[in-house]
Protein backbone atom coordinates (compact mmCIF):
# COMPACT_ATOMS: atom_id res chain seq x y z
CA UNK A 1 0.00 0.00 0.00
CA UNK A 2 2.82 2.37 0.92
CA UNK A 3 4.56 1.72 -2.42
CA UNK A 4 1.36 2.69 -4.25
CA UNK A 5 1.16 5.95 -2.30
CA UNK A 6 4.79 6.80 -3.07
CA UNK A 7 4.28 5.92 -6.74
CA UNK A 8 1.15 8.08 -6.87
CA UNK A 9 3.03 11.02 -5.34
CA UNK A 10 5.91 10.59 -7.79
CA UNK A 11 3.57 10.42 -10.77
CA UNK A 12 1.74 13.50 -9.49
CA UNK A 13 5.03 15.35 -9.11
CA UNK A 14 6.05 14.36 -12.63
CA UNK A 15 2.77 15.57 -14.09
CA UNK A 16 3.03 18.78 -12.10
CA UNK A 17 6.57 19.35 -13.39
CA UNK A 18 5.47 18.56 -16.93
CA UNK A 19 2.52 20.96 -16.61
CA UNK A 20 4.91 23.68 -15.44
CA UNK A 21 7.18 23.08 -18.42
CA UNK A 22 4.12 23.12 -20.67
CA UNK A 23 3.11 26.49 -19.21
CA UNK A 24 6.59 27.80 -20.00
CA UNK A 25 6.33 26.48 -23.54
CA UNK A 26 2.92 28.07 -23.99
CA UNK A 27 4.31 31.40 -22.80
CA UNK A 28 6.75 31.12 -25.68
CA UNK A 29 3.83 30.44 -28.00
CA UNK A 30 2.36 33.71 -26.83
CA UNK A 31 5.66 35.47 -27.35
CA UNK A 32 6.02 36.44 -23.70
CA UNK A 33 9.57 35.15 -23.41
CA UNK A 34 10.84 36.48 -26.71
CA UNK A 35 13.13 39.47 -26.72
CA UNK A 36 11.55 42.75 -27.83
CA UNK A 37 13.70 42.80 -30.97
CA UNK A 38 12.80 39.22 -31.89
CA UNK A 39 9.09 39.93 -31.37
CA UNK A 40 9.29 43.06 -33.54
CA UNK A 41 11.14 41.20 -36.31
CA UNK A 42 8.64 38.34 -36.23
CA UNK A 43 5.70 40.72 -36.47
CA UNK A 44 7.24 42.77 -39.28
CA UNK A 45 8.21 39.77 -41.39
CA UNK A 46 4.96 37.93 -40.92
CA UNK A 47 2.51 40.81 -40.63
CA UNK A 48 0.84 40.00 -43.98
CA UNK A 49 0.18 36.40 -43.03
CA UNK A 50 -0.82 37.13 -39.45
CA UNK A 51 -3.09 40.00 -40.54
CA UNK A 52 -4.77 37.71 -43.02
CA UNK A 53 -5.34 35.06 -40.35
CA UNK A 54 -6.60 37.48 -37.70
CA UNK A 55 -8.97 39.29 -40.04
CA UNK A 56 -10.28 36.15 -41.79
CA UNK A 57 -10.71 34.05 -38.67
CA UNK A 58 -11.40 36.63 -35.97
CA UNK A 59 -8.51 35.49 -33.78
CA UNK A 60 -5.76 37.26 -31.83
CA UNK A 61 -2.19 37.81 -33.00
CA UNK A 62 -1.07 35.29 -30.36
CA UNK A 63 -3.43 32.65 -31.78
CA UNK A 64 -2.38 33.41 -35.36
CA UNK A 65 1.33 33.12 -34.57
CA UNK A 66 0.93 30.07 -32.35
CA UNK A 67 -1.32 28.24 -34.81
CA UNK A 68 1.06 28.97 -37.67
CA UNK A 69 4.00 27.79 -35.60
CA UNK A 70 2.18 24.55 -34.71
CA UNK A 71 1.45 23.84 -38.38
CA UNK A 72 5.03 24.65 -39.36
CA UNK A 73 6.27 22.32 -36.65
CA UNK A 74 4.05 19.56 -38.07
CA UNK A 75 5.43 20.25 -41.56
CA UNK A 76 8.99 20.02 -40.24
CA UNK A 77 8.30 16.47 -39.11
CA UNK A 78 6.98 15.39 -42.52
CA UNK A 79 9.03 17.28 -45.08
CA UNK A 80 12.62 16.51 -46.07
CA UNK A 81 14.88 18.81 -44.06
CA UNK A 82 16.33 20.61 -47.09
CA UNK A 83 12.87 21.34 -48.47
CA UNK A 84 11.57 22.53 -45.11
CA UNK A 85 14.58 24.84 -44.69
CA UNK A 86 14.08 26.19 -48.21
CA UNK A 87 10.38 26.78 -47.48
CA UNK A 88 11.19 28.71 -44.31
CA UNK A 89 13.73 30.89 -46.12
CA UNK A 90 11.52 31.64 -49.12
CA UNK A 91 8.28 32.59 -47.38
CA UNK A 92 8.41 35.90 -45.46
CA UNK A 93 7.78 35.35 -41.78
CA UNK A 94 8.00 31.56 -41.78
CA UNK A 95 11.59 31.41 -40.61
CA UNK A 96 11.07 33.88 -37.77
CA UNK A 97 7.86 32.19 -36.61
CA UNK A 98 9.36 28.69 -36.79
CA UNK A 99 12.69 29.79 -35.30
CA UNK A 100 11.24 31.79 -32.45
CA UNK A 101 10.35 28.72 -30.41
CA UNK A 102 6.65 29.49 -30.62
CA UNK A 103 5.59 25.90 -31.00
CA UNK A 104 8.52 23.50 -30.80
CA UNK A 105 8.60 23.30 -27.03
CA UNK A 106 4.85 23.06 -26.70
CA UNK A 107 4.55 20.42 -29.42
CA UNK A 108 7.32 18.34 -27.85
CA UNK A 109 5.64 18.53 -24.44
CA UNK A 110 2.30 17.42 -25.83
CA UNK A 111 3.79 14.37 -27.55
CA UNK A 112 1.86 11.77 -29.58
CA UNK A 113 -1.66 11.97 -30.84
CA UNK A 114 -3.04 15.12 -32.40
CA UNK A 115 -0.29 17.53 -31.39
CA UNK A 116 -1.49 20.31 -33.69
CA UNK A 117 -5.05 20.03 -32.39
CA UNK A 118 -3.79 20.05 -28.81
CA UNK A 119 -1.63 23.12 -29.48
CA UNK A 120 -4.65 24.89 -30.98
CA UNK A 121 -6.71 23.95 -27.94
CA UNK A 122 -4.01 25.33 -25.64
CA UNK A 123 -4.22 28.58 -27.62
CA UNK A 124 -7.97 28.76 -26.97
CA UNK A 125 -9.12 27.45 -30.36
CA UNK A 126 -10.92 24.27 -31.25
CA UNK A 127 -9.78 21.61 -33.74
CA UNK A 128 -11.95 23.02 -36.53
CA UNK A 129 -9.66 26.05 -36.66
CA UNK A 130 -6.77 23.92 -37.91
CA UNK A 131 -8.68 23.29 -41.14
CA UNK A 132 -9.27 27.02 -41.49
CA UNK A 133 -5.63 28.00 -40.85
CA UNK A 134 -3.93 25.59 -43.24
CA UNK A 135 -5.53 26.84 -46.50
CA UNK A 136 -4.85 30.49 -45.64
CA UNK A 137 -1.22 29.77 -44.82
CA UNK A 138 -0.88 27.64 -47.95
CA UNK A 139 -2.26 30.40 -50.19
CA UNK A 140 0.18 32.85 -48.62
CA UNK A 141 3.10 30.44 -49.12
CA UNK A 142 2.19 29.89 -52.80
CA UNK A 143 3.21 33.48 -53.50
CA UNK A 144 6.81 32.79 -52.49
CA UNK A 145 7.66 29.09 -52.33
CA UNK A 146 8.61 26.73 -55.15
CA UNK A 147 5.91 24.44 -56.55
CA UNK A 148 7.85 21.46 -55.19
CA UNK A 149 7.81 22.84 -51.65
CA UNK A 150 4.12 23.74 -51.93
CA UNK A 151 3.38 20.15 -53.01
CA UNK A 152 5.36 18.82 -50.03
CA UNK A 153 3.61 21.23 -47.67
CA UNK A 154 0.21 20.10 -49.02
CA UNK A 155 1.25 16.52 -48.45
CA UNK A 156 2.47 17.29 -44.92
CA UNK A 157 -0.83 19.04 -44.13
CA UNK A 158 -3.12 16.65 -46.00
CA UNK A 159 -4.97 15.85 -42.78
CA UNK A 160 -5.68 19.55 -42.23
CA UNK A 161 -6.76 20.60 -45.73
Amino acid sequence: MRKKAVLTVLIGMGLSLQAGMFDDAMKQVGGYTQSAQQTTETKQESSGLLSSLTSSLGITDKQAAGGTAALLQAASQSMPKENYTSLLKSVPGFESIAGSGLAGSAMNMLGGGDMVGQAFKALGMDNTMVGKFAPIILEYAKQYASPENIALLKQAWSAFL
